[in-house]
Protein backbone atom coordinates (compact mmCIF):
# COMPACT_ATOMS: atom_id res chain seq x y z
CA UNK A 1 0.00 0.00 0.00
CA UNK A 2 1.52 3.39 -0.97
CA UNK A 3 2.51 5.46 2.03
CA UNK A 4 0.42 8.46 1.00
CA UNK A 5 -2.64 6.26 0.62
CA UNK A 6 -2.13 5.05 4.17
CA UNK A 7 -1.71 8.41 5.79
CA UNK A 8 -4.60 9.88 3.82
CA UNK A 9 -6.76 7.43 5.71
CA UNK A 10 -6.61 9.59 8.81
CA UNK A 11 -8.37 12.88 9.14
CA UNK A 12 -7.06 14.58 12.23
CA UNK A 13 -9.45 17.47 11.79
CA UNK A 14 -12.67 15.71 10.93
CA UNK A 15 -11.88 11.99 11.07
CA UNK A 16 -14.78 11.54 8.68
CA UNK A 17 -13.15 10.70 5.38
CA UNK A 18 -15.23 7.60 4.92
CA UNK A 19 -18.52 9.22 5.91
CA UNK A 20 -21.17 9.13 3.17
CA UNK A 21 -23.27 12.22 2.53
CA UNK A 22 -26.61 11.05 3.82
CA UNK A 23 -29.64 12.96 5.11
CA UNK A 24 -30.23 10.14 7.58
CA UNK A 25 -27.29 11.15 9.77
CA UNK A 26 -27.84 13.49 12.69
CA UNK A 27 -25.26 15.83 14.14
CA UNK A 28 -24.97 15.68 17.93
CA UNK A 29 -25.45 18.65 20.20
CA UNK A 30 -22.68 21.25 20.50
CA UNK A 31 -20.08 19.90 22.87
CA UNK A 32 -16.53 18.76 23.43
CA UNK A 33 -15.13 15.24 23.15
CA UNK A 34 -13.40 15.98 26.45
CA UNK A 35 -9.93 15.04 25.25
CA UNK A 36 -6.75 16.53 26.66
CA UNK A 37 -5.56 19.69 24.88
CA UNK A 38 -1.88 20.09 24.13
CA UNK A 39 -0.01 23.09 25.51
CA UNK A 40 0.92 26.26 23.65
CA UNK A 41 4.59 25.32 23.22
CA UNK A 42 3.61 22.05 21.56
CA UNK A 43 1.22 23.90 19.26
CA UNK A 44 3.94 26.36 18.19
CA UNK A 45 6.40 23.52 17.56
CA UNK A 46 3.82 21.65 15.51
CA UNK A 47 3.07 24.82 13.56
CA UNK A 48 6.74 25.29 12.70
CA UNK A 49 7.12 21.69 11.54
CA UNK A 50 3.85 21.87 9.63
CA UNK A 51 4.99 25.06 7.88
CA UNK A 52 8.18 23.32 6.79
CA UNK A 53 6.14 20.44 5.36
CA UNK A 54 3.94 22.88 3.46
CA UNK A 55 6.90 24.60 1.82
CA UNK A 56 8.93 21.51 1.05
CA UNK A 57 6.37 18.88 0.12
CA UNK A 58 3.53 20.68 -1.61
CA UNK A 59 2.92 23.18 -4.40
CA UNK A 60 1.93 26.60 -3.09
CA UNK A 61 0.42 29.41 -5.14
CA UNK A 62 2.97 32.23 -5.13
CA UNK A 63 1.07 34.90 -7.05
CA UNK A 64 1.32 37.94 -4.72
CA UNK A 65 -2.08 39.40 -5.67
CA UNK A 66 -3.90 36.12 -5.05
CA UNK A 67 -2.17 35.62 -1.71
CA UNK A 68 -2.84 39.21 -0.66
CA UNK A 69 -6.54 38.82 -1.45
CA UNK A 70 -7.01 35.55 0.44
CA UNK A 71 -4.97 36.80 3.38
CA UNK A 72 -6.98 40.01 3.66
CA UNK A 73 -10.13 37.93 4.03
CA UNK A 74 -8.43 35.54 6.46
CA UNK A 75 -6.96 38.19 8.75
CA UNK A 76 -10.17 40.18 8.67
CA UNK A 77 -12.00 37.15 10.08
CA UNK A 78 -9.19 36.06 12.41
CA UNK A 79 -9.09 39.53 13.99
CA UNK A 80 -12.36 38.64 15.72
CA UNK A 81 -10.99 35.52 17.43
CA UNK A 82 -8.93 37.36 20.07
CA UNK A 83 -7.08 34.13 20.86
CA UNK A 84 -3.52 35.40 20.45
CA UNK A 85 -2.60 33.05 17.61
CA UNK A 86 -0.47 34.15 14.68
CA UNK A 87 -2.84 33.08 11.92
CA UNK A 88 -1.28 32.43 8.52
CA UNK A 89 -3.05 31.71 5.27
CA UNK A 90 -1.73 29.77 2.28
CA UNK A 91 -3.16 28.82 -1.09
CA UNK A 92 -2.39 25.29 -2.25
CA UNK A 93 -1.97 24.91 -6.02
CA UNK A 94 -4.42 22.04 -6.34
CA UNK A 95 -7.66 21.78 -8.36
CA UNK A 96 -9.36 19.81 -5.59
CA UNK A 97 -12.16 21.66 -3.80
CA UNK A 98 -10.76 21.55 -0.29
CA UNK A 99 -9.51 23.54 2.69
CA UNK A 100 -7.87 22.66 6.00
CA UNK A 101 -6.86 23.98 9.40
CA UNK A 102 -3.39 23.03 10.60
CA UNK A 103 -1.67 23.63 13.96
CA UNK A 104 -1.00 27.09 15.38
CA UNK A 105 -3.44 28.93 13.13
CA UNK A 106 -2.20 27.73 9.73
CA UNK A 107 -5.08 27.74 7.24
CA UNK A 108 -4.83 26.30 3.75
CA UNK A 109 -7.23 26.95 0.86
CA UNK A 110 -6.95 24.96 -2.35
CA UNK A 111 -7.04 26.93 -5.60
CA UNK A 112 -9.85 24.65 -6.73
CA UNK A 113 -12.05 25.85 -3.89
CA UNK A 114 -11.48 29.51 -4.80
CA UNK A 115 -12.51 28.70 -8.36
CA UNK A 116 -15.63 26.88 -7.10
CA UNK A 117 -16.90 29.80 -5.00
CA UNK A 118 -19.61 32.00 -6.49
CA UNK A 119 -19.00 34.91 -4.14
CA UNK A 120 -16.47 36.26 -1.66
CA UNK A 121 -18.99 35.47 1.07
CA UNK A 122 -18.78 31.77 0.16
CA UNK A 123 -14.99 31.80 0.17
CA UNK A 124 -14.99 33.68 3.48
CA UNK A 125 -17.42 31.14 4.94
CA UNK A 126 -14.96 28.30 4.35
CA UNK A 127 -12.09 30.32 5.83
CA UNK A 128 -14.24 31.16 8.88
CA UNK A 129 -15.15 27.49 9.28
CA UNK A 130 -11.46 26.49 9.25
CA UNK A 131 -10.53 29.25 11.71
CA UNK A 132 -13.25 27.94 14.01
CA UNK A 133 -11.63 24.50 13.91
CA UNK A 134 -8.54 26.21 15.33
CA UNK A 135 -10.30 28.28 17.99
CA UNK A 136 -12.19 25.21 19.21
CA UNK A 137 -8.92 23.25 19.65
CA UNK A 138 -10.07 20.43 17.37
CA UNK A 139 -6.60 19.50 16.18
CA UNK A 140 -5.15 19.41 19.68
CA UNK A 141 -7.84 16.96 20.71
CA UNK A 142 -6.62 14.64 17.96
CA UNK A 143 -2.95 15.11 18.78
CA UNK A 144 -3.36 13.26 22.06
CA UNK A 145 -4.50 10.22 20.08
CA UNK A 146 -1.22 10.29 18.10
CA UNK A 147 1.10 10.59 21.11
CA UNK A 148 3.39 7.85 19.77
CA UNK A 149 4.59 10.17 16.98
CA UNK A 150 7.19 12.89 17.47
CA UNK A 151 6.34 16.45 16.48
CA UNK A 152 8.17 16.45 13.13
CA UNK A 153 6.68 13.13 12.04
CA UNK A 154 3.22 14.16 13.20
CA UNK A 155 3.37 17.49 11.33
CA UNK A 156 4.58 15.89 8.11
CA UNK A 157 1.92 13.20 8.42
CA UNK A 158 -0.70 15.83 9.09
CA UNK A 159 0.29 17.89 6.05
CA UNK A 160 0.00 14.85 3.79
CA UNK A 161 -3.37 14.01 5.30
CA UNK A 162 -4.84 17.46 4.90
CA UNK A 163 -3.48 18.28 1.46
CA UNK A 164 -3.12 14.91 -0.26
CA UNK A 165 -5.65 13.73 -2.79
CA UNK A 166 -5.28 9.94 -2.57
CA UNK A 167 -8.11 7.58 -1.72
CA UNK A 168 -8.91 8.38 1.94
CA UNK A 169 -10.43 4.98 2.68
CA UNK A 170 -7.12 3.17 2.27
CA UNK A 171 -5.62 1.81 5.45
CA UNK A 172 -8.55 2.61 7.73
CA UNK A 173 -8.19 -0.59 9.74
CA UNK A 174 -4.47 0.02 10.30
CA UNK A 175 -5.00 3.59 11.43
CA UNK A 176 -7.88 2.75 13.73
CA UNK A 177 -5.68 0.14 15.36
CA UNK A 178 -2.95 2.74 15.88
CA UNK A 179 -5.28 5.35 17.34
CA UNK A 180 -7.26 2.94 19.46
CA UNK A 181 -10.49 4.59 18.36
CA UNK A 182 -13.45 2.76 16.90
CA UNK A 183 -15.06 3.98 13.70
CA UNK A 184 -18.16 4.96 15.63
CA UNK A 185 -16.11 7.09 18.03
CA UNK A 186 -14.21 8.75 15.18
CA UNK A 187 -17.41 9.70 13.42
CA UNK A 188 -18.99 11.00 16.63
CA UNK A 189 -16.04 13.32 17.25
CA UNK A 190 -16.04 14.36 13.61
CA UNK A 191 -19.66 15.46 13.65
CA UNK A 192 -19.24 17.31 16.91
CA UNK A 193 -16.28 19.19 15.45
CA UNK A 194 -18.14 20.10 12.27
CA UNK A 195 -21.10 21.37 14.27
CA UNK A 196 -18.81 23.47 16.47
CA UNK A 197 -16.92 24.85 13.47
CA UNK A 198 -20.22 25.81 11.80
CA UNK A 199 -21.60 27.43 14.95
CA UNK A 200 -18.53 29.52 15.77
CA UNK A 201 -17.52 30.05 12.14
CA UNK A 202 -20.89 31.60 11.28
CA UNK A 203 -20.49 34.00 14.22
CA UNK A 204 -17.03 34.98 12.98
CA UNK A 205 -18.41 35.41 9.48
CA UNK A 206 -21.15 37.73 10.70
CA UNK A 207 -18.81 39.81 12.87
CA UNK A 208 -16.49 40.23 9.87
CA UNK A 209 -19.25 41.74 7.75
CA UNK A 210 -20.01 38.72 5.57
CA UNK A 211 -23.34 37.06 4.86
CA UNK A 212 -23.65 34.26 7.47
CA UNK A 213 -25.95 32.31 5.13
CA UNK A 214 -23.01 31.73 2.78
CA UNK A 215 -21.69 28.76 4.76
CA UNK A 216 -24.81 26.64 4.40
CA UNK A 217 -25.24 27.88 0.83
CA UNK A 218 -21.75 26.81 -0.24
CA UNK A 219 -21.67 23.39 1.42
CA UNK A 220 -25.26 22.74 0.38
CA UNK A 221 -24.53 23.68 -3.23
CA UNK A 222 -21.59 21.30 -3.43
CA UNK A 223 -23.48 18.47 -1.76
CA UNK A 224 -26.40 18.87 -4.17
CA UNK A 225 -24.12 18.95 -7.22
CA UNK A 226 -22.42 15.67 -6.29
CA UNK A 227 -25.21 13.82 -4.50
CA UNK A 228 -26.29 11.93 -7.60
CA UNK A 229 -23.00 12.16 -9.43
CA UNK A 230 -21.10 9.03 -10.46
CA UNK A 231 -17.85 10.86 -9.74
CA UNK A 232 -16.05 11.06 -6.42
CA UNK A 233 -17.30 14.06 -4.38
CA UNK A 234 -15.01 17.05 -3.79
CA UNK A 235 -12.43 16.52 -1.07
CA UNK A 236 -14.10 19.10 1.17
CA UNK A 237 -17.29 17.02 1.31
CA UNK A 238 -15.22 13.99 2.33
CA UNK A 239 -13.41 15.85 5.12
CA UNK A 240 -16.41 18.01 6.11
CA UNK A 241 -19.43 15.67 5.94
CA UNK A 242 -22.65 17.43 4.99
CA UNK A 243 -26.07 16.36 6.21
CA UNK A 244 -29.50 17.92 5.97
CA UNK A 245 -29.47 18.40 9.73
CA UNK A 246 -26.15 20.19 9.63
CA UNK A 247 -27.31 22.50 6.82
CA UNK A 248 -30.56 23.25 8.64
CA UNK A 249 -28.71 24.09 11.86
CA UNK A 250 -26.29 26.34 9.99
CA UNK A 251 -29.14 28.14 8.22
CA UNK A 252 -30.98 28.62 11.49
CA UNK A 253 -27.86 30.03 13.14
CA UNK A 254 -27.36 32.47 10.26
CA UNK A 255 -31.01 33.55 10.38
CA UNK A 256 -30.68 34.38 14.09
CA UNK A 257 -27.73 36.68 13.39
CA UNK A 258 -29.11 38.47 10.34
CA UNK A 259 -27.18 39.89 7.38
CA UNK A 260 -24.67 42.68 8.22
CA UNK A 261 -24.02 45.72 6.08
CA UNK A 262 -21.88 44.77 3.08
CA UNK A 263 -18.60 46.67 2.59
CA UNK A 264 -16.48 44.43 0.35
CA UNK A 265 -16.08 44.76 -3.41
CA UNK A 266 -17.86 41.75 -4.91
CA UNK A 267 -15.87 41.82 -8.14
CA UNK A 268 -12.59 40.88 -6.42
CA UNK A 269 -13.26 37.14 -6.30
CA UNK A 270 -13.91 36.99 -10.05
CA UNK A 271 -10.70 38.90 -10.80
CA UNK A 272 -8.68 36.54 -8.60
CA UNK A 273 -10.27 33.54 -10.31
CA UNK A 274 -8.99 34.91 -13.62
CA UNK A 275 -5.50 35.20 -12.12
CA UNK A 276 -5.56 31.60 -10.88
CA UNK A 277 -6.64 30.31 -14.29
CA UNK A 278 -3.95 32.35 -16.01
CA UNK A 279 -1.12 31.31 -13.68
CA UNK A 280 -2.19 27.68 -13.90
CA UNK A 281 -1.71 28.04 -17.65
CA UNK A 282 -5.09 26.50 -18.20
CA UNK A 283 -6.99 27.31 -21.39
CA UNK A 284 -9.27 30.13 -20.31
CA UNK A 285 -11.75 30.34 -23.15
CA UNK A 286 -14.88 30.01 -21.06
CA UNK A 287 -17.66 32.46 -21.71
CA UNK A 288 -18.29 35.02 -18.99
CA UNK A 289 -22.03 35.05 -18.54
CA UNK A 290 -23.72 38.34 -19.37
CA UNK A 291 -25.94 37.78 -16.33
CA UNK A 292 -22.90 38.42 -14.15
CA UNK A 293 -23.18 42.13 -13.29
CA UNK A 294 -19.39 42.42 -13.50
CA UNK A 295 -18.94 40.66 -16.85
CA UNK A 296 -17.41 43.67 -18.61
CA UNK A 297 -14.94 44.29 -15.77
CA UNK A 298 -13.99 40.60 -15.60
CA UNK A 299 -13.47 40.41 -19.36
CA UNK A 300 -11.31 43.54 -19.31
CA UNK A 301 -9.15 42.18 -16.47
CA UNK A 302 -8.89 38.80 -18.19
CA UNK A 303 -7.55 40.53 -21.29
CA UNK A 304 -5.10 42.54 -19.18
CA UNK A 305 -3.49 39.61 -17.37
CA UNK A 306 -3.28 37.57 -20.60
CA UNK A 307 -1.85 40.63 -22.40
CA UNK A 308 -4.44 40.28 -25.15
CA UNK A 309 -6.47 43.20 -26.46
CA UNK A 310 -6.62 44.99 -23.12
CA UNK A 311 -7.29 48.69 -23.56
CA UNK A 312 -6.65 51.63 -21.29
CA UNK A 313 -10.25 52.67 -21.94
CA UNK A 314 -11.76 49.47 -20.52
CA UNK A 315 -9.58 49.68 -17.40
CA UNK A 316 -10.58 53.30 -16.93
CA UNK A 317 -14.24 52.33 -17.24
CA UNK A 318 -13.76 49.46 -14.79
CA UNK A 319 -12.19 51.81 -12.25
CA UNK A 320 -15.04 54.27 -12.64
CA UNK A 321 -17.33 51.48 -11.42
CA UNK A 322 -14.90 50.28 -8.72
CA UNK A 323 -12.80 53.34 -7.81
CA UNK A 324 -11.17 51.79 -4.72
CA UNK A 325 -10.28 48.43 -6.24
CA UNK A 326 -6.55 47.88 -5.80
CA UNK A 327 -6.40 45.05 -8.34
CA UNK A 328 -7.78 47.35 -11.03
CA UNK A 329 -5.56 50.23 -9.89
CA UNK A 330 -2.50 48.01 -10.21
CA UNK A 331 -3.66 46.80 -13.61
CA UNK A 332 -4.06 50.36 -14.85
CA UNK A 333 -0.56 51.30 -13.71
CA UNK A 334 1.05 48.26 -15.27
CA UNK A 335 -0.91 48.56 -18.50
CA UNK A 336 -0.65 52.29 -19.06
CA UNK A 337 3.05 52.88 -18.36
CA UNK A 338 5.47 50.56 -20.12
CA UNK A 339 8.65 52.23 -18.83
CA UNK A 340 9.54 50.99 -15.33
CA UNK A 341 10.86 54.40 -14.31
CA UNK A 342 7.49 55.91 -15.22
CA UNK A 343 5.63 53.29 -13.19
CA UNK A 344 7.58 53.94 -9.98
CA UNK A 345 5.81 57.14 -8.80
CA UNK A 346 2.40 55.55 -9.37
CA UNK A 347 3.31 52.35 -7.52
CA UNK A 348 4.86 54.40 -4.68
CA UNK A 349 1.58 56.31 -4.38
CA UNK A 350 -0.39 53.04 -4.34
CA UNK A 351 1.93 51.62 -1.68
CA UNK A 352 1.35 54.73 0.45
CA UNK A 353 -2.40 54.02 0.34
CA UNK A 354 -1.99 50.30 1.12
CA UNK A 355 1.25 50.10 3.16
CA UNK A 356 0.47 46.62 4.54
CA UNK A 357 -0.26 45.08 1.14
CA UNK A 358 2.73 42.88 0.49
CA UNK A 359 1.77 42.34 -3.16
CA UNK A 360 2.12 46.05 -3.86
CA UNK A 361 5.41 46.21 -1.94
CA UNK A 362 6.79 43.33 -4.00
CA UNK A 363 5.57 44.99 -7.18
CA UNK A 364 7.37 48.18 -6.14
CA UNK A 365 10.63 46.33 -5.47
CA UNK A 366 10.32 44.54 -8.79
CA UNK A 367 9.82 47.84 -10.62
CA UNK A 368 12.96 49.29 -9.00
CA UNK A 369 14.87 46.12 -9.88
CA UNK A 370 13.75 46.21 -13.51
CA UNK A 371 14.69 49.88 -13.70
CA UNK A 372 18.21 48.92 -12.62
CA UNK A 373 17.85 50.55 -9.20
CA UNK A 374 18.78 47.56 -7.03
CA UNK A 375 19.81 49.61 -3.98
CA UNK A 376 16.45 51.38 -3.98
CA UNK A 377 14.65 48.03 -4.22
CA UNK A 378 16.61 46.75 -1.22
CA UNK A 379 15.96 49.93 0.77
CA UNK A 380 12.18 49.70 0.21
CA UNK A 381 12.07 46.08 1.35
CA UNK A 382 14.35 46.66 4.34
CA UNK A 383 12.52 49.75 5.51
CA UNK A 384 10.38 47.79 7.95
CA UNK A 385 9.85 44.16 6.93
CA UNK A 386 8.73 43.21 10.44
CA UNK A 387 5.39 44.90 9.74
CA UNK A 388 4.57 41.94 7.52
CA UNK A 389 3.23 38.63 8.77
CA UNK A 390 4.76 36.74 5.87
CA UNK A 391 8.32 37.97 6.29
CA UNK A 392 9.89 34.97 4.58
CA UNK A 393 8.61 36.21 1.21
CA UNK A 394 10.31 39.58 1.75
CA UNK A 395 13.49 37.85 2.95
CA UNK A 396 13.60 35.66 -0.16
CA UNK A 397 13.44 38.71 -2.40
CA UNK A 398 16.10 40.53 -0.38
CA UNK A 399 18.39 37.50 -0.64
CA UNK A 400 17.99 37.52 -4.42
CA UNK A 401 18.72 41.24 -4.66
CA UNK A 402 21.84 41.06 -2.49
CA UNK A 403 23.09 38.05 -4.47
CA UNK A 404 22.59 40.08 -7.64
CA UNK A 405 25.00 42.69 -6.24
CA UNK A 406 27.40 39.94 -5.07
CA UNK A 407 26.94 40.74 -1.37
CA UNK A 408 26.96 37.16 -0.16
CA UNK A 409 26.95 37.75 3.60
CA UNK A 410 23.71 39.67 3.26
CA UNK A 411 22.27 37.20 0.73
CA UNK A 412 22.91 34.22 3.03
CA UNK A 413 21.62 36.18 6.03
CA UNK A 414 18.25 36.87 4.43
CA UNK A 415 17.98 33.38 2.97
CA UNK A 416 18.58 32.02 6.49
CA UNK A 417 15.77 34.21 7.80
CA UNK A 418 13.50 33.02 5.01
CA UNK A 419 14.09 29.35 5.84
CA UNK A 420 13.61 30.06 9.53
CA UNK A 421 10.24 31.61 8.68
CA UNK A 422 9.36 28.50 6.69
CA UNK A 423 10.16 26.27 9.68
CA UNK A 424 13.36 24.73 8.29
CA UNK A 425 15.69 25.36 11.22
CA UNK A 426 18.56 23.13 10.05
CA UNK A 427 18.72 24.84 6.69
CA UNK A 428 18.53 28.22 8.42
CA UNK A 429 21.50 27.27 10.63
CA UNK A 430 23.58 26.24 7.62
CA UNK A 431 22.89 29.52 5.81
CA UNK A 432 23.47 31.63 8.93
CA UNK A 433 26.91 30.02 9.35
CA UNK A 434 27.72 30.76 5.72
CA UNK A 435 26.72 34.39 6.22
CA UNK A 436 28.89 34.64 9.33
CA UNK A 437 31.90 33.22 7.47
CA UNK A 438 31.87 35.65 4.54
CA UNK A 439 34.58 38.17 3.84
CA UNK A 440 33.73 41.00 3.55
CA UNK A 441 31.40 40.57 6.55
CA UNK A 442 27.80 41.62 6.70
CA UNK A 443 26.91 45.31 6.35
CA UNK A 444 26.98 47.38 9.51
CA UNK A 445 23.24 48.11 9.42
CA UNK A 446 22.56 44.34 9.63
CA UNK A 447 25.16 43.45 12.28
CA UNK A 448 22.75 43.55 15.21
CA UNK A 449 20.11 41.50 13.38
CA UNK A 450 22.77 38.99 12.32
CA UNK A 451 23.93 38.51 15.92
CA UNK A 452 20.35 38.04 17.05
CA UNK A 453 19.79 35.40 14.37
CA UNK A 454 22.94 33.49 15.33
CA UNK A 455 21.96 33.59 18.99
CA UNK A 456 18.43 32.41 18.25
CA UNK A 457 19.82 29.48 16.27
CA UNK A 458 22.41 28.63 18.93
CA UNK A 459 25.41 29.45 16.74
CA UNK A 460 28.69 30.86 18.07
CA UNK A 461 29.30 34.12 16.18
CA UNK A 462 33.06 33.77 16.75
CA UNK A 463 33.88 30.14 15.95
CA UNK A 464 37.46 29.07 16.53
Amino acid sequence: MPKLNLIRAISLISLALITPISPAQNLPDLGSPGLVIYDRNTEVSLGRAFTKALHTQFNLVKDPETLSYVRRIGHRIASHTHDGRNYRFYVIDDPAINAFAGPDGIIGIHSGLILAADSEDELASVIAHEIAHVTQEHLSRRFEQQSSLNITSFASLLAAILIGTQNPSAGIATIMGATGLSLQEQLRHSRIHEHEADHHGISLLHRSGYNPNAMADFFGKLAKQYQLSEFRPPEILMTHPVTETRLAQASNRAHQLGIPEDHHDKVNLFLIQQRLKHHAQQPNTEFIEASNPYSNVIQCYKQHISEKNASAACLKEALSQHPNNRLLKTAQIMHGQHNNSQKLPSIEALHAIYPQDQAILQLLAQAYQQAGQIEQAIERLERNPHNHTYQFEIYQKLSQLYAQTNKLAEAYFYEANAYLGMGDIERAKHLARLSNQQNPPISRHLEKASKQLLKALGIDENPT
